[in-house]
């Protein structure tokens, strides 16, 4: 299959994915009035930031659970995360590619590029508020 062909198909695949989660997610929490213990209104307070649900309290290791209890906000927080990871999954297409074909100065390029993009999504968010 053409290289176009596989990074259309990962780039399509990834937004239709996060798409239906996100609004699956959605749909739940306006049906259940809220998720995760936390109300609708607490949901959209943004005058009070500090009472507001944010990623740092939906955290990855729940997120199992979270779906199997038809939770909204990990719906939500899944799409969220497919969104993220689908350019990260073309980066390793690219990179596992180029290396098959041992084209080292693309292989070394890509993985700059996944570096970097990994340390953004990791370790920077870390020392940051």
């Amino acid at each position: 299959m053409d290289q176009n062909a596989i990074t259309s198909r990962i780039l399509s695949s990834g937004v239709i994915l996060s798409l239906s989660l996100i609004i699956i997610g959605v749909i739940l929490v306006f049906i259940r009035g809220g998720g995760d213990g936390v109300s609708l209104s607490e949901i959209a307070n943004y005058h009070n930031p500090g009472d507001t649900i944010t990623s740092v309290s939906l955290l990855p290791g729940n997120f199992i659970g979270g779906l199997l209890a038809g939770d909204g906000l990990y719906f939500i927080s899944v799409g969220l995360w497919v969104l993220i990871f689908t350019p990260v999954t073309v980066l390793i297409d690219a990179l596992v590619t180029f290396g098959h074909e041992r084209n080292k100065l693309y292989t070394l390029l890509d993985a700059i590029v996944l570096f970097n993009l990994l340390l953004a999504i990791f370790v920077i968010p870390r020392f940051i508020g």
